[in-house]
């Protein structure tokens, strides 16, 4: 990383800002966490249908890769894994191609300005919250930290080239909305799924709070399938585990690939989910939702179409982020009662 912050700094020095408002060829760049490439996709769509001649390329994480498989929005997709080989990759085929206009929807640094600086693009644009960015004078957009939705600030780079049409709707490749939902759940209860884990620990609801959850539903005769995908969560989920009635319930934590999730979300009649990725893919997927949030807000990361399907717990917890993020605690989502949770998802399935 600091050599390419070297690296990054010395070619800066020396290039001239060669900004147009011509779109040409583009490669939009969403490499990063799974729902930041679900609140991509509405941007993606916009650009689309403004210039249906242009040629788009998406730069996708490997892991979400599936997902977007002759994903009709797009042309080309290019799998980001990480590692220097695969940057000089993209850079020579950003080369190849003459790509002449970067959107970093969401993307790491200093990776990003890297690739940036040696495509040979006119137009580098970048969606960030940061207005003291060292390279800000390098990018076509002017940066705002505005407090408006999540997909709305993706769509405001669109703008930039004065789209005529403006999507903000999340999507995935066609084939998963063709496929049925998965048969192997009760077909007499109501299903609720639960997911138990975020990237950061400070947006996650606390477990002895899932733990209680899990057993009122239970108790009230629905089924629940837990959703997890990391170690933290695969921890969680044995404490859950051991709590709770060796029936009604289904541990899909550790246990599913991405491309097996839009299917599983169908079965469910709700997802209940911290403000985390597979929030955004059950928007996406049309399934009801209930999300929990406090140090981070519903109005900018919550459900922003199908609204009469999706349904938020906001709590005042933003204290939390006065601290750097790996000293933030679940105070916040300890806002949060098991009581008012249950209630709700009483009221949206009943």
């Amino acid at each position: 990383m600091k050599l390419l912050n070297l690296i990054n700094k010395a070619i800066f020095s020396h290039r001239k800002n060669l900004s147009d408002h011509s779109l040409g060829k583009v490669l939009v760049v969403s490499n990063t966490g799974f729902g930041d490439t679900l609140l991509s996709t509405p941007a993606i769509k916009s650009l689309r249908k403004s210039f249906p001649k242009q040629e788009i390329t998406f730069l996708v994480n490997k892991k979400f890769f599936t997902l977007f498989e002759d994903y009709k929005y797009v042309d080309n997709i290019w799998k980001y894994t990480g590692g220097y080989v695969n940057l000089f990759f993209i850079i020579a085929k950003c080369r190849i191609k003459r790509i002449h206009t970067i959107l970093l929807f969401h993307s790491n640094g200093p990776e990003d300005i890297f690739v940036s600086l040696l495509s040979g693009a006119r137009n580098i644009l970048k969606w960030t919250d940061n207005l003291n960015h060292e390279y800000r004078t390098f990018f076509s957009n002017t940066l705002t930290n505005d407090k408006k939705h999540n997909i709305e600030k993706k769509n405001d780079l669109v703008r930039y080239f004065n789209p005529s049409i403006i999507d903000t709707t999340m999507s995935v490749s066609d084939r998963y909305y063709e496929q049925e939902g998965i048969d192997y759940l009760p077909k007499t209860k109501k299903i609720i799924g639960i997911q138990i884990g975020a990237q950061d620990t400070y947006k996650i609801w606390p477990v002895k709070n899932i733990i209680k959850l899990s057993q009122i539903l239970i108790e009230q005769n629905y089924y629940v399938v837990f959703f997890g995908a990391t170690k933290t969560e695969s921890q969680m989920m044995s404490k859950i585990e051991n709590s709770i009635k060796p029936s009604n319930f289904l541990n899909l934590c550790c246990k599913t690939k991405v491309e097996e999730l839009p299917s599983i979300l169908k079965s469910l009649d709700l997802l209940v989910t911290n403000d985390t990725g597979i929030l955004h893919l059950a928007i996406a997927m049309e399934v009801k939702s209930l999300s929990l949030f406090s140090p981070t807000s519903c109005t900018e990361f919550g459900a922003y179409q199908d609204k009469e399907l999706h349904f938020s717990i906001q709590k005042d917890g933003f204290f939390v982020n006065d601290r750097p993020k790996k000293q933030r605690t679940q105070d916040g989502m300890e806002l949060i009662s098991v009581d008012e949770v249950f209630l709700k998802i009483k009221e949206i399935v009943c």
